[in-house]
């Protein structure tokens, strides 16, 4: 009978040890655990970077033909310093302080200058629109975004003659232009004019992609909505 009393002694305080080395269960586990995942140092690729300079890239271009559409159409010649310097434009010239970027607005001589520029079939777009290319250099260490710059049509209802739109203008006399219909040697809509070139540094993209990512519960940097309507390549 002793001889079980002491079995069943050892039993309970092997028990009682097992109970008390349980690990305690953390309140808002679950939450840190998210919390440290979104802090880990994320390796981030080439083309992680790559789509995110075509994405600030197509914003600033966008913004910009956006604003001229606009300028050529109604707005006053008080706003034809944006035409000549687009550069500008607020939402603009904040995306390119952010990233420390350079814009410049190229125009090309001739189609041969045009092919060579932009490594593409210039002739590929009749009508449509070239996509938007980037490229790294590494002496440099910085990407170049490029976006060829296209002839637009004009949706003018009281022009009396058809016009499109010239964005490598540097002013609203040369920014509305005659279309090949109206004028004989006008323009033809998709015709490629030039190109937008902006000048990204790699750090200031991984800069940006590592503050985008570590979203943390006291706020985020930027809203969670990307910066571009169009990343396509």
């Amino acid at each position: 009978m002793a001889r079980k009393r002491v079995i069943w002694a050892l039993i309970v305080g092997a028990c009682a040890v097992v109970g008390a080395c349980e690990p305690e269960k953390l309140d808002r586990g679950k939450e840190m655990a998210v919390e440290a995942e979104r802090h880990k140092v994320k390796r981030i690729t080439q083309e992680d970077m790559e789509v995110w300079v075509l994405a600030a890239g197509d914003t600033v271009v966008s913004q910009i033909e956006g604003a001229f559409l606009q300028l050529a159409e109604s707005q006053p010649k008080e706003q034809e310093l944006f035409v000549a310097q687009p550069e500008k434009l607020p939402l603009v010239q904040s995306i390119l302080r952010r990233y420390k970027a350079r814009l410049t607005r190229k125009t090309f001589s001739s189609e041969t200058d045009a092919q060579q520029t932009l490594g593409q079939d210039i002739r590929a777009a009749a009508g449509g629109t070239l996509p938007s290319t980037t490229t790294f250099s590494v002496p440099e260490q910085e990407f170049l975004f490029q976006r060829p710059i296209q002839i637009r049509r004009r949706n003018c209802a009281s022009c009396e003659e058809p016009s499109v739109l010239d964005f490598t203008g540097k002013s609203l006399d040369q920014l509305r232009v005659f279309s090949a219909q109206g004028k004989p040697g006008g323009f033809e809509v998709g015709q490629v004019r030039g190109v937008w070139q902006i000048y990204f540094p790699r750090a200031k993209v991984i800069e940006q992609i590592t503050l985008k990512t570590k979203v943390s519960r006291r706020g985020r940097f930027f809203s969670s909505k990307p910066d571009s309507v169009s990343s396509s390549k």
